[in-house]
């Protein structure tokens, strides 16, 4: 099956996530913090990554680290799926969805709301993976 990169602060996300990919034999590697993303790319190679927005040093850590990994030609075509709370928890006022998915502000597959469903999640990996 394929590598995937979770990066999340909530410890308990990385483990309903890490379980649910597991047990559909996915090898889960993970990331608490952004400061490294690179290196962790670099380090693990994956073939998709997973990624919150909110972190507590940035609250826009997600999208910058998203788009760095874009930025950089051995990392920009390896699928991104977003999957945050930042439409429950952001003061921002404003909302994020697919539609706000664009090479420049939002650039990843798709972007998903907490907490996912176990099956729309393996769907979401399934497409982004070109298995679906």
């Amino acid at each position: 099956m394929a590598r995937i990169l979770l990066i999340d602060d909530d410890r308990d996300i990385l483990l309903s996530l890490r379980m649910v990919l597991e047990a559909h034999g996915h090898e889960v590697h993970e990331l608490t913090h952004v400061r490294e993303v690179a290196a962790e790319v670099a380090r693990v190679a994956p073939d998709l990554v997973i990624l919150d927005v909110m972190f507590p040093s940035d609250l826009e850590a997600g999208f910058k680290a998203a788009r760095a990994l874009r930025r950089d030609p051995a990392t920009a075509d390896i699928p991104i799926i977003i999957l945050s709370a930042v439409n429950q928890r952001s003061p921002m006022g404003f909302t994020f969805s697919d539609d706000d998915i664009s090479p420049d502000f939002l650039p990843v597959e798709a972007f998903v709301e907490k907490p996912v469903e176990p099956r729309k999640l393996l769907e979401l990996v399934d497409r982004h993976l070109g298995k679906a």
